[in-house]
């Protein structure tokens, strides 16, 4: 399985995107003097575009969140008025609702597992929640245009989520538990 960068928030592995939708999301870009400013969130117009064709062309989309908020604060001057700052503010916090590149319907059935999430890892002691849970079967193979949602446990990082993609996905592919049992 080949994997293509794509940009801080996207990664291709073969036919699924796998999408952070986290903090990596609100991006800046250094200016003139060595200043960093915000320069947009992702995805931008072109991205967006991009991930329209994946679908279409029958690739999935595995959106992984960690829930918490996506925020980050930043002085006003490293902020352009258009994009939250006002007038006299010194500081000022942005923030990018999580899943608003995706359509209505399925940004609110990813809202909704978040928060069904939430709520039932709140009932539990941290020991009994799973590192990731996602709103399909674990082995549960993808299907063309498929968008999943992952939700990382508090603790968890992305950078092991993303150490274990690879392995994930050829797991599923492979038909999930009995491929990991003639394999051990």
């Amino acid at each position: 399985m080949t994997a293509t960068l794509r940009s801080g928030s996207m990664t291709v592995l073969g036919d699924v995107a796998v999408v952070f939708d986290d903090g990596s999301r609100i991006r800046w870009a250094r200016t003139g003097g060595n200043r960093w400013t915000l320069s947009e969130h992702w995805p931008n117009a072109e991205e967006g575009a991009a991930i329209e064709r994946h679908r279409a062309r029958g690739g999935c989309l595995l959106v992984v969140s960690d829930g918490r908020p996506i925020t980050a604060d930043a002085f006003a001057s490293e902020v352009p008025l258009g994009a939250g700052a006002s007038q006299g503010a010194d500081v000022v916090e942005l923030s990018v609702d999580h899943f608003d590149w995706l359509p209505e319907l399925v940004r609110a059935r990813g809202t909704a597992f978040l928060q069904e999430q939430a709520d039932r890892w709140n009932g539990l002691p941290a020991l009994l929640r799973p590192a990731v849970v996602l709103d399909t079967a674990i082995d549960e193979p993808f299907t063309p245009g498929q968008i999943t949602f992952a939700l990382l446990a508090p603790g968890i990082s992305r950078s092991r989520i993303e150490r274990e993609l690879v392995d994930y996905l050829a797991f599923v592919r492979g038909g999930g538990a009995a491929a990991g049992r003639r394999s051990a």
